[in-house]
């Protein structure tokens, strides 16, 4: 059956309409056409070969100056793209080292400070202590009592997040959580004015250290690919043949995307494999190279900068001298199967907190970060291996345990079992505080809180395994192990965990095997990798569990086209719209089409021969309709009754402006050459608008079905498409109707994270404040009168 926007508004689902009213809270994203941008480049790339061509050498084939000046031009054009990437990727690299360094100075306050120099965390101020368990004379505790250390932690983590949360509400809302789920809706088409600009760069760069050194369980992975978009898309601005041109823009987001990465976590060609896996729907041979080609350069300035003055790029990189057995792989397998049920939990728990968050904590964030802030603060302050930042846990939990890794006696048999108790409980506490903490509006990334979580599951496995080795080490199932070498390496385990749990809640695959890779540089643990990551995405799958990414886009109605949005035995014309604002093709005024275009907001409209016939001739943009109006009123005769032409006559030949013209050629013209044009086409008699109409509009039969139309949409990127029967228009879709549609026919199984189970008991607890805190507020009154 048919169903109409009448159809739409009848819905008595709670949860259609809040996802519905969340597409329409972006009504106002810019759209961009993939297609028409693509015809402005190719229109200006014909403009710039007919310029170079016409610089000939002098008539005896001599050089001359005109000819020597295009040739240079030519060069300059050609290198500018790969300046580009070059800035960009040096940008981000120094960007990453003043944000590590910064990032470890106020972890290492938090517990003490140097009295050589203030300015100096613990690894700097104890350079020449070998042993971490060695005392260092020049580090001072901020006290000598525990009670007085613990308040102190707790205070500095308070102060932090709600410097960190007060800028991002007063300054850049856009600075908030990681960006990735926004950025992948830029790369598809859809601008986010200011999430990319200057004051939300500054801002994410300035509070993501204090977010970190807080002890929030957050990462700055996934910031720091919002922060290298940021510098991207800064830099592209400041030339001209980015900035104008939406296709090349984006290839540069996406180049500072694998760069973002790439610093994160030392990869450079796990950063571009992100970019492919995870960022970018369609990606291109030369947009590969440009990622890697940025992703390779950012590393090498982190690498000359050496931010940790130790040769590498990320704390926790880690080298290993053992190989592994094979009858680690049934170990591996529990990794893998832990991977994918933490990954479950914390995508489904994590939308219900933030249904519960935007239902009563909106206008509360900063009182939130605080509160979290203090929470984690008070209750990692007990555990070892939550008091210390997650990259610096990780470092020490990757490690052998022969040469420097047996940190805080986490190697001795003496106390094996209450270290392993000691790491499920960070494991368990962990996980849940990246469930309630992860979406709060400060810089908020879940990589490497994820990568954390795994690492302590994985150490602890590690140790029981050594402990089942040494308590039976003549049993067949270690029979391979040489008793001369240590058989069971527990820091590998760490290490795997923590590639499970990246993989279980972001749900990519390749990406972490070569990031973990990268990581390492043992080629012996890319086969375990790969056990794990496999493991890990069948238990995904079989739990239906989506990429964390993916459900905030899906959460916030971000306007963009997923996999699963296709309606099957469904046409196009059920979804399109019927009722359009249309240009005739003649017999319009000028005045008619300003009336037009101030009483609808639509951003293009169907040109027709007729009203009679409706027989589509064309589509013209709105920004291109008003913008040739403006200037025509400007630069020529025209009134409100010069009659407006959007067909091209045969006297236009004679024209020697317009003879070179074609339909749609004058789409992203340069200023002066648009001047000119219109000074021709804008007379008393007629106004010539056919240069800048798309005669070629992407069509479609009203019975195509609407999964082929939604790949046309994926695929192509237009932002809109006609449909029309034997020349007629019958509509038009955009991605926006598709949305709505897809919003209305899913399953409601698959919202699952309205009225869930932990959004109840938040709610409970939610009344349960409220109440207790108006009772204490009108007890304090009653008092204040007495």
């Amino acid at each position: 059956m048919t169903r109409t926007g009448a159809q739409y508004g009848r819905l008595h689902n709670r949860d259609y309409e809040e996802e519905i009213e969340q597409i329409r809270r972006y009504e106002d994203f810019t759209t961009i056409d993939w297609i028409q941008d693509s015809i402005v480049e190719r229109s200006r790339r014909i403009r710039n070969a007919r310029a170079a061509r016409a610089a000939y050498r002098g008539p005896r084939g001599e050089i001359t100056p005109a000819w020597v000046w295009a040739q240079f031009w030519r060069f300059l054009r050609a290198g500018e793209p790969w300046l580009v990437i070059s800035l960009v990727g040096i940008f981000i690299g120094m960007n990453a080292a003043i944000i590590s360094i910064i990032t470890e100075w106020l972890s290492d306050i938090k517990m003490g400070y140097c009295m050589d120099g203030w300015w100096l965390n613990s690894q700097f101020c104890c350079w020449e202590v070998e042993s971490d368990d060695e005392f260092c004379p020049s580090w001072h505790l901020w006290s000598t009592a525990t009670v007085a250390r613990w308040l102190i932690y707790v205070m500095f983590a308070a102060i932090f997040s709600f410097v960190a949360a007060h800028l991002v509400r007063s300054m850049a809302k856009y600075a908030a959580g990681s960006g990735i789920s926004e950025i992948k809706c830029i790369l598809t088409g859809f601008v986010m004015q200011g999430f990319l600009g200057y004051a939300t760069f500054f801002i994410k760069s300035l509070t993501l250290p204090l977010v970190i050194a807080s002890g929030l369980s957050v990462g700055k992975e996934g910031p720091s690919v919002h922060v290298a978009c940021c510098i991207g898309s800064i830099v592209a601005s400041w030339f001209q043949r980015f900035s104008r041109s939406q296709g090349k823009m984006r290839e540069i987001i996406t180049a500072a995307s694998a760069a973002g990465v790439a610093v994160a976590f030392g990869s450079p060609i796990g950063g571009v494999l992100f970019s492919i896996e995870e960022m970018s729907q369609m990606f291109r041979i030369k947009t590969m190279w440009r990622s890697f080609v940025c992703a390779l350069v950012a590393t090498f300035t982190l690498s000359v900068m050496n931010p940790f003055r130790t040769g590498k790029l990320v704390l926790f990189q880690v080298t290993y001298s053992r190989d592994w057995h094979f009858f680690e792989i049934i170990f591996f397998i529990i990794l893998g199967i832990f991977g994918g049920l933490y990954g479950a939990f914390v995508v489904k728990f994590n939308m219900q907190v933030a249904a519960f968050r935007r239902k009563h904590l909106a206008t509360h964030g900063v009182a939130e970060a605080v509160i979290l802030a203090t929470l984690t603060a008070t209750i990692g302050y007990f555990n070892r291996f939550m008091r210390i930042d997650m990259t610096e846990m990780m470092s020490i939990l990757f490690r052998e345990c022969e040469g420097g890794g047996d940190h805080n006696n986490l190697c001795q048999m003496a106390v094996q079992w209450p270290m392993a108790n000691s790491l499920l409980l960070a494991t368990f506490i962990r996980m849940g505080l990246v469930v309630i903490s992860y979406g709060a509006k400060v810089p908020a990334g879940i990589f490497v809180p994820s990568m954390a979580v795994g690492a302590t599951f994985g150490r602890m496995v590690g140790i029981m395994v050594k402990a089942m080795y040494r308590a039976y080490p003549h049993s067949g199932i270690f029979a391979v192990c040489d008793p001369n070498v240590p058989c069971i390496t527990p820091g590998t385990y760490a290490f795997l965990g923590a590639a499970a749990a990246l993989s279980g809640v972001m749900r990519i695959t390749v990406t972490v095997v070569v990031i973990m890779f990268e990581l390492t540089g043992a080629l012996t643990y890319i086969l375990p990798t790969m056990i794990v990551i496999l493991v890990t995405k069948a238990v995904g799958d079989f739990l239906g569990t989506r990429g964390i990414a993916d459900e905030a886009i899906r959460f916030n109605g971000y306007p963009i086209l997923e996999n699963e949005d296709h309606g099957f035995n469904v046409s196009v014309s059920e979804v399109m719209k019927k009722d359009l604002d249309v240009l005739f093709a003649s017999g319009m005024l000028v005045s008619d089409v300003e009336g037009l275009l101030s009483s609808s907001n639509v951003k293009g409209f169907p040109i027709v021969d007729s009203e009679s016939s409706q027989t589509l001739v064309g589509y013209m943009g709105r920004t291109e309709l008003r913008y040739v109006l403006d200037k025509a009123q400007n630069v020529g005769d025209i009134t409100p009754s010069t009659p407006c032409a959007f067909l091209r006559e045969a006297s236009d030949q004679e024209d020697f402006v317009l003879s070179d013209m074609t339909s749609g050629s004058a789409l992203g013209v340069e200023e002066d050459l648009a001047t000119e044009l219109i000074e021709t086409s804008a007379t008393v008699d007629v106004l010539k608008l056919w240069p800048w109409v798309n005669q070629t509009p992407l069509t479609v039969s009203p019975r195509l079905p609407l999964e082929i139309v939604t790949q046309l949409f994926k695929r192509m990127g237009p932002r809109v498409i006609l449909v029309e029967e034997h020349g007629s228009l019958k509509g038009l879709v955009t991605v926006k109707d598709v949305l709505r549609f897809n919003a209305v026919e899913r399953p409601t199984g698959d919202l699952h994270w309205d009225a869930g189970e932990l959004e109840a008991v938040l709610d409970v607890m939610w009344t349960w404040a409220v109440g207790v805190g108006d009772t204490c507020v009108e007890w304090y009154r009653r008092l204040i009168r007495r």
